[in-house]
């Protein structure tokens, strides 16, 4: 009978064990759901949403909840108020970059606590993007892949271009990365191959003005270039930046050293840069992002060179997309067996992570 009231009670305390630890699991979970529900938005039909900002861009905002699997995305003339307690980049109409967070204390309204002070009573139609920095730098870095492949019977032609890319975005610091590389074959005609890298950080002094270094390198079989690498340092000024496009101006020099087919070519050279950039992104699915740089010579006399790019791209589900690209390069003074220029047109299809 004793062990038998022994044994009984030993159950009971290890129901009671069992059901405290699970009153503690579900309060951390719960505490742990209230945490993460710290951003507020209110609409203009009186709903009230409570999870994670994650961005807005292109008049859109983009919230993560708890209790639903996708992501909610809110037009944001629809918004009224919102809480944002995380540190995230905040960018104004004109360009004027803050970081810090938002609160709203009245309808329409919203005041930005950021490091270079408070900002009270701004319109909330004055804030056209938020970006949230991750803690970690890891996860500040987005990029992309595509590929496609062209295949004739006539002259049994193939054609393989691939192109790739990794960017960073910081608060001040902004760097990126891409290569792009094109081989085409046939029968009777030699080898046609094209390779270029781009490395390039920038360093913002201000909402307008950015420092910047990069290093290059291009191969390309059509003007009998073995390689060309290059050094640039300079500064630039952003002319426009809204949510949905961003226009700038750069210059500064330009350090080649280059080699052809010809040995006798080999040469180093100095040049001044003058460069342009225009990128409209969010419109809708579509994006465009275009650049020109040219390079008139300080150590060769007469010489000038021309690269252009301009890429084109459709957003499909699931982080794919389709996209066209176009590249140019001009030399008015190549090797003697040389062209002047030269110009590829790709498409692929292609995936992008962040």
């Amino acid at each position: 009978m004793h062990l038998y009231r022994y044994s009984k009670n030993r159950k009971a305390q290890n129901l009671s064990l069992l059901f405290g630890a699970f009153v503690l699991l579900c309060l951390l979970f719960y505490s742990g759901q209230l945490a993460a529900q710290h951003d507020t938005l209110w609409v203009k039909n009186g709903n009230v949403l409570y999870g994670e900002i994650k961005d807005l861009t292109s008049g859109v905002l983009t919230m993560e909840t708890p209790y639903s699997d996708d992501d909610f995305t809110i037009d944001y003339d629809d918004v009224t108020k919102l809480v944002l307690e995380r540190r995230c980049i905040i960018v104004l109409v004109g360009g004027e970059r803050l970081y810090g967070f938002l609160r709203s204390q009245e309808e329409g309204k919203v005041t930005v606590y950021s490091t270079e002070g408070t900002r009270n009573g701004l319109n909330l139609k004055q804030v056209t993007t938020i970006k949230v920095i991750k803690k970690k730098w890891i996860k500040r870095i987005s990029g992309y892949i595509d590929i496609g492949f062209n295949l004739t019977k006539a002259n049994n032609q193939r054609q393989l271009n691939m192109d790739g890319g990794v960017s960073y975005n910081g608060f001040k610091w902004l760097a990126n990365t891409k290569l792009s590389s094109l081989f085409a074959n046939q029968d009777n005609v030699e080898l046609t191959q094209r390779t270029s890298i781009d490395i390039q950080v920038n360093r913002l002094v201000s909402d307008k003005w950015y420092i910047l270094a990069s290093g290059s390198y291009l191969s390309n079989t059509e003007q009998d270039l073995q390689g060309r690498y290059s050094g640039k340092i300079g500064a630039g000024r952003f002319l426009s930046i809204t949510d949905k496009l961003l226009w700038g101006l750069g210059t500064g020099l330009n350090f080649n050293i280059e080699s052809y087919d010809d040995s006798s070519l080999n040469k180093e050279s100095m040049e001044l840069f003058i460069s342009s950039r225009f990128n409209m992104f969010d419109f809708k699915d579509l994006s465009l992002d275009t650049n020109v740089d040219f390079y008139p010579s300080l150590s060769e006399r007469g010489r000038i060179r021309v690269d252009y790019n301009l890429n084109v791209k459709y957003d499909l589900p699931y982080d794919f997309y389709i996209k066209t690209s176009f590249q140019f390069n001009y030399d008015n003074q190549p090797p003697a067996t040389a062209s002047k220029f030269d110009y590829i047109l790709t498409s692929g299809f292609g995936w992008s992570f962040n």
